[in-house]
């Protein structure tokens, strides 16, 4: 469950097909001239419920999204369908998730790891995972 306040981990970000809208845990990765109040339950697949206290644009490597934020989610989530909303494309391949802005360029990757896909915000997944998941 990515719903905590225990064990916070600001800089992470995992790709979500199941969210319905981008998340993130921290305030200070919005732009903040776009930061409004917001009042919505998020309501988890395991019936327990978080919620999102305000929303505003962020810029990650390359990616323009809006988001809301949820302060006590452990992680942040980059949803899938909302990717493909704003014309990216994200493909799932040998355990990297590459996500292509329209001109085809990746902007961002994302290794998997223990079941989640997790976004290297340099833009590239580390060379050296990539190869030891190619061998695995």
């Amino acid at each position: 469950m990515v719903a905590s306040h225990r064990s916070a981990t600001l800089d992470t970000w995992a790709i979500d097909s199941g969210a319905s809208h981008n998340y993130c845990n921290n305030l200070g990765n919005f732009r903040q001239d776009s930061v409004t109040e917001t009042n919505m339950i998020i309501r988890l697949g395991d019936k327990s419920q978080a919620q999102a206290i305000k929303k505003g644009a962020i810029h990650l490597s390359g990616v323009d999204i809006e988001a809301f934020f949820v302060p006590d989610y452990r992680i942040s989530l980059l949803s899938v369908g909302q990717l493909d909303f704003y014309g990216y494309t994200t493909t799932f391949r040998s355990g990297i998730c590459s996500i292509a802005n329209t001109n085809g360029r990746i902007v961002l990757s994302a290794i998997l790891k223990q079941g989640l896909y997790i976004l290297s915000l340099d833009g590239s997944a580390h060379i050296s995972e990539i190869r030891s998941l190619r061998t695995a």
